[in-house]
């Protein structure tokens, strides 16, 4: 499934605040005693904020990668004092466990789900010791690398894991574009530059561990505020978002309710893939209304256009140019033995005249326009207001904007 993209700002830069920080601290040459104390603790109290986290949102696959993070910075530094052979293998473990657990989809139960997760890890981590030394040592002990990686006593495999880890979650992140992506790809960066280094510097590894940890947290909250107050389908701001931009508006603002003009009928005759692709373009024209306006989905069919310090008579024209660029907007349907195979083939044909076979769909919206006054002072009574100004363009003909007390049509 497709998800609807979030900018990549926000998408980014709220998990990687943590790694900003922690890169900070490594930078600051002298660290106060007390400080050297706490560090190493701060994973350990990272995971618990973590895993209170992903039981609240029922998240199995952030859970399981918080541990593995946990894991390594617990035992790396005895690994690689008392078995420095096992770094190798088991650095390729970690990488190979964090993208398993990246690629697998959560099922199930909670609980069952964490047990699968963990079971693999622990098969991975039982191989690896029942192996020994000798086992190991063909497969990662003559092939370590010359220059940075020798002196770090990073072995081929254990490159290639990592590099391997890093593409496929930079292709996740690139497909999804959620926070959880984000965060795992920044929770990996930071430890696949830190575990190398962790035998030698330990509080570094857990300062990178614990920005790794962090990131997978806020990008945990932040899927959680998008599933909450965004729309999955159009990607726009969701109703609750609405209300909570309503309660935080100024005395001057104009309001909109948009409504897709016989949208039943398209489902009814066309289905509703159809209907759904229709509403992600009512959409992507309302996203790019003039005049400082924010696009809401309301539910349905229905959309709402909210100006803050606007009054309806500046929002008009705004409203009137994006009614009449959904109007003109070609979507052309193709009976499915014509829809070519090839992506390029379909974008050329869409991009012309679609093609002998396709069928012009001509998709119209009415809009109803309120505002903020001495009369209408409650965000609900400028809604319903709006709503009332939308029955009216509905009722006088539909394609059209139509202002709460106007006898006319606007424009």
């Amino acid at each position: 499934m497709r998800y609807p993209h979030i900018p990549w700002l926000p998408l980014l830069f709220y998990p990687a605040l943590p790694v900003f920080a922690a890169a900070g601290l490594l930078l600051w040459q002298q660290w106060p005693p007390a400080l050297t104390q706490i560090v190493p603790f701060v994973p350990w109290v990272m995971t618990l904020v973590g895993a209170a986290i992903c039981l609240m949102y029922q998240r199995s696959q952030t859970l399981a990668l918080m541990l593995s993070v946990l894991a390594a910075v617990a035992l790396w530094p005895t690994l690689a004092s008392q078995a420095p052979w096992a770094t190798g293998p088991a650095l390729v473990w970690w990488s190979l466990a964090y993208t398993i657990n990246a690629l697998w989809a959560e099922r199930s139960s909670l609980l069952l789900d964490m047990a699968a997760r963990i079971g693999l890890m622990a098969i991975g981590a039982a191989v690896i010791a029942l192996a020994g030394q000798e086992g190991m040592a063909g497969l990662f002990g003559t092939l370590a690398v010359q220059g940075v990686l020798a002196r770090l006593g990073l072995p081929v495999q254990a490159l290639a894991a990592l590099l391997l880890t890093g593409l496929t979650l930079t292709l996740l992140l690139l497909r999804y574009g959620r926070p959880q992506q984000a965060g795992q790809w920044l929770g990996f960066m930071c430890m696949a530059w830190a575990l190398p280094r962790g035998a030698q510097h330990p509080l570094e590894l857990a300062v990178m561990a614990s920005a790794a940890l962090t990131a997978l947290s806020i990008s945990l909250a932040h899927e959680g505020f998008h599933m909450a107050f965004r729309d999955e389908l159009t990607g726009l701001p969701g109703r609750r978002a609405l209300n909570e931009r309503l309660q935080r508006m100024g005395r001057v603002y104009t309001l909109a309710m948009a409504d897709v003009d016989h949208f039943k009928a398209f489902n009814d005759t066309h289905g509703h893939d159809v209907g759904d692709q229709v509403l992600r373009m009512v959409a992507s024209q309302l996203r790019r209304v003039a005049g400082g306006g924010y696009a809401y989905r309301y539910g349905g069919e229905e959309f709402t256009l909210v100006f803050p310090g606007k009054t309806a008579v500046e929002a008009m024209p705004h409203l009137e140019t994006v009614r009449r660029a959904i109007e003109a907007y070609q979507m052309r349907l193709r009976d499915k033995p014509a829809r070519p195979k090839a992506d390029q083939v379909g974008q050329r044909r869409r991009g012309g005249r679609g093609g002998r076979n396709s069928r012009p769909l001509r998709v119209t919206v009415s809009i109803g326009v309120a505002e903020r006054g001495e009369a209408l002072r409650a965000p609900d009574a400028v809604i319903k207001a709006a709503d009332q100004a939308l029955y009216k363009a509905k009722d006088g003909g539909r394609n059209q904007v139509w202002a709460y007390g106007a006898r006319r049509r606007a424009g």
